[in-house]
């Protein structure tokens, strides 16, 4: 398991804006496997846990959730989209959609727009 990567936080972050409890997740969130597909990626998170911490309810209904913003990445004429998944009261995953690019995953440089 690894830290999330800056673009990941700055994900959640933004969504937190809409539902705040998120921002009292992304601590416990690690990364449990990206999965490259050629034109997206799956981030599939777990969590870790604190018996001294309990984590508050997320308060979001299972379904996908983004701001709708577009994300230019280094490389990418059009940029990728993504989609937050949530479950269980609790944050599964990001999927990242190219716009039919082929994509290696690797994020340097990126703007949300």
């Amino acid at each position: 398991m690894e830290e999330l990567n800056e673009l990941e936080k700055a994900i959640l972050s933004k969504l937190s804006v809409k539902y705040p409890t998120i921002q009292e997740h992304i601590p416990f969130l690690r990364v449990l496997n990206r999965e490259v597909t050629g034109v997206g990626m799956y981030v599939d998170f777990c969590y870790v846990k604190d018996p001294q911490v309990s984590i508050p309810c997320l308060e979001i209904s299972d379904g996908c959730i983004s701001t709708n913003e577009n994300i230019e990445i280094q490389g990418l004429k059009y940029g990728i989209g993504y989609e937050v998944d949530v479950s269980d009261e609790k944050i599964k995953f990001i999927e990242f959609i190219t716009y039919g690019e082929e994509w290696d995953g690797v994020i340097k440089d990126y703007r949300f727009i």
